[in-house]
């Protein structure tokens, strides 16, 4: 017989309940802040949760087993309900991919993916004959990724900042094919690159109207879970071609105006080398008669070919690739191409290719991500000598200055400062009048790129991308707003919002005159931007 203070072991007391719900309500609640971004238990929030999953179904083992005075066939029914309901979860809910901090993106797994949700809905060929379009630069052309120095400054007629007022014109939105890759602008025409099914896809569009004139397919598919799948670089418009690197390493020369191949390589194949984790993401770079890329490893680090025949012009150094794209850069009196790899940053003679100085940058070491762009930084004194270089990496690593010297015989890099006031992990940063602006992880940041000083931090954008038009920053947000902010070191003020896309988004946003271009994953936006006086 049981005691006034005793219970048979097949009656719960509610005192033996509180622990139970508590339990649940932690685990719950602490799943839903992870995912909602206001918890944060390391830098890893996939890692984080499940710890909270593994330690919500520990807690409740614990219970059933050593507190609840279940019976053993109680016990059991508490772990099969709780299994069972992990069960119910898991064959409901599917991992979509991660946002930028790591967090998991989570999908019904009826829902299409999206892979599913993109249906050509157009009869278009696979190339059109040349006579058809005619592809001629024009005044405010984005040839490239981030423009032609690779630093996301542009000059553009001056343009309305009052969206409120005067909200951009959206003149057209198309479902597009997966994948991380910008727009290049040339004359009345745009190219990107996405997934379509089983093939990489080099696309061009009618800037005015974004109607589909030609693709170009290769059969290649890159998937990767935390970076999301499909190509990642961007075209890039020289020579009168169109030249594009696919994250599993094919490089093609393209006639712009119809998409016919004049060449193609694999760069991993040519260099022997595998592929890295997140694939190949930067953009080639073009001389006029070479194009530049960064396959990574023995005698690949940087490597050149023959625009016009795609033969192996050059290939030097031995650094493994990471995610930045090279870049040329006017530094101590020579013409450098840079290469921020898995290793640090490395400079290399133009023409030729020769390595001449490196110095040591790692992020993040299990993975060795470098992704930001450098940022070649005018010297206060102007010293024909010397020239300094911003350098950025996420993961706790932060960003400095490096200063190249010209010595007596040869070169030497040394750093001017070195801070963690910056913490750019996969998006790069723009340089106006002395200041740094960019994303430290998630947070828009201001630095004094002399001293490293931080003079501010506010607004929140996610892992976003950012460039400078005018004196205007535009960000375009990890969630899909397109965000004005004043270019100003004195505070921070954010001027306009605009809803363009509605998911996760880690393109470069584009603007070419007038034209506003943004793409994620699933769809690409064309705005015009409102003249100013309008």
């Amino acid at each position: 017989m049981a005691t006034a203070t005793e219970f048979p072991k097949t009656q719960l007391s509610p005192i033996r309940l509180w622990p139970l719900a508590l339990i649940v309500v932690c685990g719950v609640s602490g799943v839903v802040s992870l995912q909602c971004g206001k918890l944060n238990l390391t830098s890893r929030p996939s890692a984080d949760l499940h710890f909270l999953i593994w330690t919500t179904e520990l807690g409740l083992f614990l219970w059933a087993m050593y507190w609840s005075r279940l019976t053993p066939i109680g016990q059991v029914k508490v772990v099969f309900v709780a299994f069972a309901l992990q069960t119910g979860a898991y064959l409901l809910i599917r991992v979509d991919g991660f946002e930028g901090d790591g967090r998991a993106i989570m999908a019904l797994r009826w829902s299409p993916t999206p892979d599913e949700l993109f249906v050509v809905t157009e009869s278009v060929p696979v190339t059109r004959p040349h006579d058809d379009v005619h592809v001629e630069p024009g005044v405010w052309d984005v040839p490239c990724y981030r423009g032609q120095n690779r630093d996301s400054v542009v000059k553009v007629p001056p343009f309305q900042t009052d969206w409120e007022s005067h909200p951009p014109r959206e003149l057209w939105r198309r479902a597009v094919g997966i994948g991380w890759s910008s727009f290049a602008v040339v004359g009345d025409y745009c190219f990107t690159q996405e997934q379509r099914g089983e093939h990489e896809v080099v696309v061009c569009y009618e800037l005015a109207t974004g109607k589909q004139v030609w693709e170009h397919r290769d059969r290649a598919y890159f998937k990767e879970m935390t970076g999301g799948n499909g190509p990642r670089a961007t075209p890039t418009f020289a020579s009168g071609r169109l030249l594009t690197l696919g994250a599993t390493g094919i490089l093609n020369c393209l006639d712009p105006a119809s998409g016919r191949v004049h060449w193609s390589v694999n760069i991993l194949a040519d260099a022997g080398v595998e592929n890295r984790l997140f694939g190949m993401v930067g953009s080639p770079l073009a001389d006029g008669e070479t194009v530049i890329v960064c396959p990574g490893g023995r005698d690949a680090a940087v490597v050149a070919y023959n625009v016009e025949t795609g033969l192996r012009a050059w290939s030097h150094g031995s650094a493994a690739a990471s995610y930045s794209s090279p870049q040329f850069a006017d530094l101590a009196g020579m013409i450098w191409i840079l290469n921020f790899n898995a290793d640090g940053l490395s400079g290399h003679e133009f023409p030729g290719g020769t390595e001449v100085w490196s110095y040591p940058w790692i992020s993040n070491p299990a993975e060795r991500n470098n992704v930001c762009q450098p940022v070649p930084v005018p010297l206060p004194d102007s010293r024909p000598d010397r020239g300094r270089i911003f350098v950025a990496s996420g993961y706790g690593k932060g960003c400095g200055v490096l200063e190249v010297r010209r010595l007596a015989e040869g070169f030497e890099i040394v750093s001017v400062w070195q801070n963690r006031n910056l913490k750019a992990k996969f998006t790069s940063v723009v340089l106006h009048d002395g200041f740094i602006y960019g994303l430290d992880e998630r947070i828009l940041t201001c630095l004094d790129v002399e001293t490293g000083e931080r003079r501010w931090k506010n607004g929140r954008y996610g892992h976003g991308q950012i460039l400078l038009a005018n004196e205007t920053l535009l960000i375009q947000a990890e969630s899909g707003e397109v965000c004005l902010v004043d270019a100003d070191p004195r505070s921070y003020r954010e001027v306009a919002r605009l809803d363009a896309l509605s998911d996760r988004t880690w393109n470069q946003p584009v603007v070419a005159g007038r034209y506003l271009l943004v793409r994620n994953d699933r769809e690409a936006v064309c705005y015009e931007l409102p003249a100013l006086g309008k």
